[in-house]
C-alpha cells in the first residue's frame, strides 16, 4: 500500500510540475524583430538552472536587479551543428521559468538566456548551462520461448515506473536492426506473442516501456526466442505383397513422447500423394476391394502442437495379392456329343484346383464348375446347333480366382447342316 502511495505521489508531483512550468510559459512569442545585436548595457542573466525530465526540461532564471530596460527573454539551445538557435522568446520582464517539450531521452543539451531590451537588442548570454535528460529505466526481467509451435511468446516484469504507460515490443530484422513489431496498450499487461513464423527458427526481441507522453526508456537486454522443430522423420516403414484385397502397412513408432499419431499418405504413381488416415497405432490396413493393386506409401508423425514431420522422399511400394496363375488350355474338341477340355499343370503352389465356365451361344446363361483337381474337363449335356464357349481359371485356398483362359468355342451341326456340307463337297 505504501509503494502504491508513494507511485501516486511521483505522478502527482509530474502533473503539477508540469503545469507551474507550463503556466509560468504563457508569454512565448514569436522571434519575429528579435535582433541578435548585442547590447551590452542590457542586465546579463547570472543565475540560469534547469531540471531535466525524460522528453522536457524545466528552467528557472532569476531576474535581473534592473528590469528597466528589457522586455522579456530569449532562450537558446545549441543545435547540432554547434549553433546556438533562439528556442523561444518571453515577452514578460518578470517571468522566471520556461518548460521545453519534445526532447530525446537520455540525451545532452546546452542552453543559454539572454534578455531582450526595449528596441529587441539582446543581452550577452549567460553562461551556457549543459543539461541531460533523463529516461525510464528498463524493465528487469525478459523471457522468449523455446518450445511452442510456429509462434514465440515474450513476457516481462512490468515497470514500477507509474509513469509508464505501455510497452512497445521490438524484433531484430533481416539486417540486425530493431524494429517495432507491436505493442501492450497497459502498463501490467506484460506479454506478447510473435505468431505465424516458421518451425525451427531463432528470433532476437527486446522490450521498450513508453510513458503517458510518447517518452521511451532505455531499450531491455536481448533475449532469443525459439520455435519448435518438426517432429524427426518417420523410418523403417514397411508393406504387404501378399495381403489379400489389403495391403499393410507398418512403421518404426517414435520416442518422442508428444507424438500423438501418424498420417498415413497414399498414392498410385508414386507421384501425387494424398492423405489416406490418422492413426495412433503404428501400423495400418488399407483395405482395398481388388486383386493385385499397387500402391505407394508414405507416413508422418504428428504432435500434441499439430506439428507434422517430413515425409519421406520416396514412396514405399505395397500390393495387394495377385491372382494365382491363369491356365493355358492345350486342347478343346467334340466327340459324340461329348466336349473334352484339357489345359497344362500350373506349377503354382497356391493353385489347389480349378474352375471351369461354360456358356451356351454367345449370349446364353453361364454355368460354373468348381472343385475340379484335375487338368480336364468333360462335358456331356451338349446339344445340337448350339454353340458353346470355355474358359478355365485356376484357384487357390483362399477362393480367390486366377484371370480366365483364353476362350474356345466348341459347337455340333444339326443333320441338315451335316448334309449340305457333304453336298458342297461332292461339288
Amino acid at each position: 500500500m505504501i509503494k502504491l502511495q508513494m507511485q501516486y505521489f511521483y505522478v502527482l508531483l509530474f502533473v503539477i510540475i508540469n503545469l507551474f512550468f507550463t503556466a509560468c510559459s504563457m508569454q512565448i512569442f514569436s522571434f519575429m524583430g528579435i535582433k541578435d545585436e548585442v547590447d551590452e548595457k542590457l542586465p546579463v542573466i547570472k543565475t540560469f538552472r534547469a531540471l531535466p525530465d525524460v522528453t522536457s526540461v524545466g528552467f528557472e532564471w532569476k531576474i535581473p536587479e534592473d528590469i528597466s530596460l528589457i522586455d522579456g527573454y530569449i532562450i537558446y539551445r545549441k543545435n547540432k551543428k554547434g549553433e546556438f538557435i533562439k528556442v523561444s522568446f518571453i515577452k514578460n520582464a518578470h517571468s522566471t521559468h520556461y518548460y521545453e517539450n519534445k526532447l530525446e531521452p537520455n540525451t545532452e543539451y546546452f542552453y543559454a538566456i539572454s534578455s531582450v531590451g526595449k528596441d529587441s537588442k539582446v543581452s550577452a548570454k549567460s553562461n551556457i548551462l549543459k543539461v541531460k535528460t533523463s529516461f525510464i529505466d528498463p524493465v528487469d526481467f525478459v523471457y522468449a520461448s523455446k518450445e511452442l509451435a510456429q509462434k514465440i511468446k515474450i513476457f516481462w516484469s512490468p515497470s514500477p515506473n507509474p509513469m509508464v504507460k505501455n510497452y512497445i515490443i521490438e524484433k531484430k530484422d533481416k539486417n540486425n536492426k530493431f524494429v517495432s513489431i507491436g505493442y501492450t496498450t497497459n502498463r501490467m499487461l506484460v506479454e506478447f506473442f510473435d505468431e505465424g513464423i516458421g518451425n525451427d527458427t531463432e528470433h532476437t526481441y527486446r522490450i521498450v516501456s513508453q510513458s503517458y507522453d510518447g517518452a521511451k526508456s532505455v531499450p531491455s537486454k536481448e533475449v532469443i526466442g525459439k520455435t519448435r522443430s518438426i517432429p524427426n522423420m518417420v523410418t523403417d516403414i514397411t508393406t504387404t505383397t501378399n495381403k489379400h484385397r489389403a495391403i499393410w502397412i507398418e512403421w518404426k513408432g517414435s520416442d518422442n513422447k508428444d507424438i500423438i499419431g501418424y498420417n498415413v499418405w497414399v498414392s498410385n504413381n508414386n507421384d501425387i500423394y494424398t492423405k489416406l488416415a490418422f492413426v495412433q497405432r503404428e501400423s495400418y490396413i488399407d483395405k482395398i476391394n481388388e486383386d493385385g493393386v499397387i500402391r505407394y506409401y508414405k507416413v508422418s508423425s504428428v504432435d500434441k502442437y499439430k506439428l507434422e514431420s517430413n515425409l519421406q522422399e520416396n514412396g514405399i511400394i505395397g500390393q495387394t495379392l495377385a491372382p494365382p496363375t491363369s491356365p493355358t488350355i492345350s486342347q478343346g474338341l467334340l466327340e459324340k456329343n461329348i466336349a473334352i477340355i484339357k489345359w497344362d499343370k500350373i506349377d503354382d503352389s497356391r493353385v489347389i484346383g480349378y474352375i471351369v465356365y461354360k456358356q451356351d451361344g454367345g449370349y446364353g446363361k453361364v454355368s460354373r464348375f468348381a472343385d475340379i483337381k484335375d487338368t480336364q474337363f468333360i462335358d456331356k449335356n451338349i446339344q445340337d446347333g448350339i454353340s458353346y464357349i470355355y474358359y478355365v481359371v485356376s484357384v487357390d485356398k483362399l477362393g480367390m480366382e486366377s484371370l480366365p483362359s483364353k476362350k474356345i468355342m466348341l459347337s455340333l451341326l444339326v443333320e441338315e447342316d451335316k448334309k449340305n456340307n457333304k453336298d458342297s463337297n461332292k461339288k
